[in-house]
């Protein structure tokens, strides 16, 4: 890294986080303290009726694109984990080309992901429950998955209150329920792995030199990564670089919602 990093100019960065995350994770502790003021924080799991449907990626991301449209346009686009796609989707629907994407720990959903998170969510809400209970969603098309696991998680609420109105178990399981639905649209086959901007990884984590304008090993592990300040210099170092434009992937859920 240089040591005379350039300042970051006054335009606002674009974060991409889950908000209801277990173990909760944000670009708060290694975003460079000028950009505190003026991030754009974007949950995927807000989209609405996520919970419902399973809209792909695309589509969430011209969503996303027009939330922000009323603000300047960003000086950089940053996400994490199963994120990435729809921020590398994102970055190309801003209507200023080139803008630089920022991605740590990406990961790319695979078809048995969105089973794997039911059974985590599952057994955060009964403990007891035996695994070959929970319905084998894998292969599905999404929509029809994405109802299935639905119909799985309500009955987990009204099997201890059989009584309990059927609207408050939907609001009991919306969380787990817009998971999934994210979940199963960044699992959607692909062609090809999208080709991501900057990417940082800590210890143990990979992606391929070839699908990334670059890639810098950290060595840090996955709380140094997203709690400490250690990637700071790293992280304004690429936010400063001039604009390279935004080119067009383990398997398991980063982390769980509540």
């Amino acid at each position: 890294m240089s040591g005379n990093t350039p300042p970051l100019d006054g335009r606002p960065v674009v974060v991409i986080e889950f908000g209801n995350e277990i173990p909760p994770r944000s670009f708060d502790p290694v975003l460079p303290p000028e950009l505190h003021a003026r991030r754009l924080r974007i949950d995927p799991l807000r989209y609405p009726g996520l919970a419902e449907t399973v809209p792909d990626l695309a589509t969430q991301a011209r969503h996303w694109a027009a939330e922000i449209a009323t603000a300047a346009p960003p000086q950089a686009v940053l996400a994490y984990c199963s994120a990435v796609e729809l921020a590398h989707l994102l970055a190309g629907e801003l209507p200023v080309p080139g803008i630089p994407l920022v991605v740590l720990d990406p990961v790319l959903p695979g078809p048995g992901t969105p089973r794997e998170l039911l059974l985590d969510l599952a057994l955060d809400m009964d403990d007891t429950l035996d695994p070959a209970e929970v319905p084998d969603i894998t292969g599905l098309p999404a929509s029809e998955a994405l109802r299935q696991a639905s119909v799985f998680l309500r009955s987990l609420v009204t099997r201890t209150a059989p009584d309990l109105d059927e609207d408050i178990a939907d609001e009991l399981t919306q969380a787990q329920r817009a998971w999934l639905g994210f979940t199963l649209s960044a699992a959607a086959e692909r062609t090809a792995p999208p080709k991501l901007g900057h990417v940082i990884l800590s210890e143990g984590s990979e992606w391929p030199d070839s699908d990334a304008l670059s890639v810098h090993h950290t060595g840090l592990n996955v709380k140094e990564l997203f709690g400490t300040p250690a990637v700071t210099p790293l992280l304004s170092e690429l936010l400063s670089a001039p604009a390279a434009g935004s080119e067009r992937g383990k398997e398991e859920p980063c982390s769980r919602t509540s």
